[in-house]
């Protein structure tokens, strides 16, 4: 069994956050079709995976493995997400929001992980980005 201390975990926490986001985008803008808000989603989403493989290389540099997300949760999520769009007026403005959410989201484990001792540099560095493109993202959904 593997033991990870608190710092490891929350980097493995923005990694399958940054993973969990850009797969939510994704399938959000497969709802969409042609609404340009999915290109917009699409470029997140391609942001996002960037991000978890910086992250998970910086992981790897520091002696431990990246960490997967749960496929299971995420077919829920994604589930879950789908009823909410059906069942919603106005499907465009309900996906922005929720997606806006889960940027949000991704910027809160982004800096409970800048909080933890012993961040060098470099992972700071990461985190920083990552919290603040999530930031960014997030006001960027909010006026879709």
């Amino acid at each position: 069994m593997l033991l990870r201390n608190e710092l490891q975990t929350a980097l493995q926490d923005v990694e399958v956050g940054c993973l969990e986001v850009a797969d939510g985008h994704e399938a959000a803008a497969e709802m969409l079709g042609d609404d340009p808000l999915a290109g917009v989603l699409r470029e997140l989403a391609g942001a996002r995976r960037r991000a978890a493989e910086r992250l998970g290389e910086f992981i790897r540099q520091q002696g431990d493995l990246p960490a997967e997300p749960d496929a299971d949760l995420e077919t829920a999520r994604d589930l879950a997400t789908r009823v909410m769009a059906a069942l919603s007026g106005d499907q465009h403005h309900a996906l922005a929001a929720e997606r806006a959410a889960a940027e949000a989201r991704l910027a809160t484990l982004a800096g409970i992980a800048l909080d933890q001792p012993d961040l060098s540099p470099v992972g700071k560095a990461l985190l920083e980005q990552i919290r603040d493109d999530g930031l960014a993202a997030q006001q960027r959904l909010a006026k879709e």
